[in-house]
């Protein structure tokens, strides 16, 4: 690809080829995507008072003290979960007893809330319902590592909620429930039918929750859901070089999950008379192959591309330029984003080798080894390329492959100004964070929305509160931590988001495809 950038550059007069990239830059700066701001006005409705955000803020600690844990597939904190379940009754009473809601426990532990509208009747004028997602399960903590409170102790000390949970996931859980709660206090009658789906397993498959809860929608006649919101990417802070505005980044997709087992058979023997090659030698070679051949770049076949697009008008100048103009620069970025782990796991396949298995006594050389190895893949990527590619550059046919474990990238859900559901999510956050930029990503990380594929085309993944470098570093590790203050404008995104969804012009724009944008 770097051959390409120096035959335009050999081909192209230099002085042209400036005064190009310049215009295209001045051009990509000088426009906003101008997102459809014709919304309700969250500013409309009584405000949420001080007295009422300390409020919720306490009821947010509540839940993050309840160790609802899961622990491996199959294996979760079911007394924990209903003990949740019991809480969000307590909290949210007009919810729990309101005619027009309908709660269902599914599969146990799950929870699915039916919002019904009352503009129910077949007609084209009917929005179909929509769906917000979250769950209810946290991962386990390590012992003695937390500083400021201890994990399940639901603090809230200068304006800061610790617990865990705190961003992953129980103040969506919470938000979304506060947000509906806090509509129903002030009369408002729903139009537009929606569901509110809380998974029980999401941290350690979905197989349970999120599973079962597509298959009762199923069940009962719902085939088609408008779009379906889940956590994901933040309202990033300080986190995208080059850019000081707010990044407000909604996930389009995620990537694949794939687990593998190398293994090596070889003819065990005595340590005292070693052969010139071992199992666990075979197999470390394989390991080192592996993490020195990573997969290619896939930048420009996924969202990242956009991406980088989206944000380039308010970039800083040097970044911008790059930006801007990704037609000729992109072999330029993606060699840019190779140089750290974070970035570039934004634009290829990622392999990590997380268990090694081998020998069983000092003197004894073992016939066996074998390595466990996690791939998460790239949406442009496929498990029969990543297989290849493993076995080209392990070169040895000793060296066996077998798949434990697979999920495939969910599709790439449509994108930009005339996407409706999109365009409907990025309204909303712009009304909460008028300074940020949207921009389209690629979530590294797996959530529910792989459980309701068959039932939308529209699946995006955003947390709609602002992460830091201090905060980030609380997403399944120590002090995880939301402020006051930004749970209260977490709140106030799910009120923006309803009111929204609820209004006629919600509906159906005509739609094209992101790579027509």
């Amino acid at each position: 690809m770097c051959s390409k950038v120096f035959v335009i550059f050999v081909l192209v007069p230099a002085s042209f080829l400036v005064i190009l990239l310049a215009l295209n830059t001045v051009t990509s700066r000088q426009r906003q995507f101008q997102w459809d701001m014709n919304r309700k006005d969250v500013t409309s409705l009584p405000q949420l008072d001080r007295e009422r955000i300390q409020q919720r803020a306490e009821r947010l600690a509540k839940a993050l003290t309840i160790q609802t844990i899961s622990w491996e597939r199959d294996v979760f904190e079911t007394e924990a979960l209903l003990q949740l379940h019991q809480h969000l009754k307590n909290s949210f009473p007009l919810i729990h007893s309101s005619p027009s809601i309908e709660v269902n426990v599914i599969n146990g532990y799950s929870l699915l809330y039916t919002i019904h509208g009352n503009n129910n009747d077949k007609n084209d004028g009917v929005l179909p319902p929509y769906m917000l997602a979250a769950h209810l399960d946290v991962v386990p903590v390590a012992n003695g590592t937390w500083k400021v409170a201890d994990p399940f102790e639901g603090r809230i000390i200068d304006g800061v909620i610790y617990g865990r949970g705190a961003l992953d996931d129980k103040s969506s859980v919470m938000g979304i429930l506060e947000a509906l709660e806090f509509l129903l206090e002030n009369k408002y009658n729903f139009h537009r039918t929606f569901y509110i789906g809380f998974g029980h397993d999401e941290e350690v498959s979905g197989f349970e929750g999120a599973g079962h809860i597509a298959k009762h929608l199923k069940e009962t006649g719902v085939s088609h859901l408008d779009f379906v919101l889940d956590e994901g990417y933040f309202v990033l802070e300080d986190l995208v070089e080059g850019v000081d505005d707010l990044v407000s980044v909604i996930g389009v997709t995620e990537k694949g999950y794939a687990t593998l087992e190398l293994s090596v058979e070889m003819t065990p023997g005595h340590s005292s008379i070693p052969p010139k090659e071992t199992a666990i030698g075979v197999l470390a070679k394989a390991v080192l192959a592996l993490e020195t051949n990573p997969h290619p770049s896939m930048f420009g076949h996924g969202p990242e591309m956009d991406f980088f697009s989206y944000i380039s008008s308010s970039a800083k100048i040097g970044h911008s330029v790059l930006f801007s103009n990704l037609w000729l620069l992109s072999p330029l970025l993606s060699k840019l984003l190779s140089r750290s782990p974070v970035t570039d796991a934004i634009q290829r396949t990622t392999t990590a080798v997380t268990i090694i298995q081998g020998g069983y006594k000092h003197n004894v050389i073992p016939g066996s080894a074998s390595a466990t190895v996690n791939h998460r893949i790239h949406p442009a990527d496929s498990l029969d390329q990543v297989i290849e590619h493993n076995r080209r550059v392990i070169n040895d046919p000793r060296v066996r492959i077998k798949v434990i474990d697979y999920y495939p990238p969910t599709p790439i859900s449509p994108y930009g100004l005339d996407v409706s559901a999109f365009n409907l999510i990025a309204s909303s956050v712009k009304q909460i964070y008028p300074s940020s930029v949207i921009a389209p990503a690629c979530s590294p990380a797996n959530t529910d929305l792989r459980r309701y594929v068959e039932l939308s085309d529209h699946l995006y993944r955003i947390t709609p509160t602002v992460l830091t470098p201090v905060t980030r570093g609380g997403i399944h590790g120590d002090d995880e931590q939301i402020t006051i203050e930004h749970y209260h404008n977490f709140i106030r995104f799910y009120v923006a988001l309803m009111l929204n969804a609820d209004q006629p012009e919600a509906g159906h724009l005509t739609v094209r495809h992101h790579r027509e944008l």
